[in-house]
């Protein structure tokens, strides 16, 4: 969670943007850790299939494993960045640099 929180923590250095916090847990448990970590800048989306985790890579069904990290997507340009097994709290200055820049 503290990755989550690291990056909550941060979000007034990137005003415009929107963030989701997607993962295979129920609504009910994105509820439970929103409200624990008091993360209300937050939209949390359950991936019930695992077909966005699968498909950017955050999903190894044959290695059956999860991975954190993170998908930014500029909507006007639609360049995108993807980054797996990479601890976004940790590396936040970084992250930002490149929400920025893309």
């Amino acid at each position: 969670m503290s990755q989550l929180v690291e990056l909550h923590n941060n979000l007034d250095k990137l005003p415009d943007v929107k963030v989701y916090a997607i993962s295979l847990d129920s609504p009910e448990e994105h509820l439970l850790v929103k409200e624990t970590y008091k993360l209300d800048h937050f939209e949390f989306l359950t991936d019930v299939q695992g077909q966005f985790g699968e498909t950017f890579g955050f999903i190894d069904l044959a290695e059956n494993k999860i991975y954190r990290g993170y998908l930014g997507v500029n909507p006007v340009t639609t360049n995108m960045i993807v980054e797996v097994d990479y601890l976004l709290g940790e590396n936040i200055k970084t992250v930002i640099k490149v929400m920025e820049d893309l």
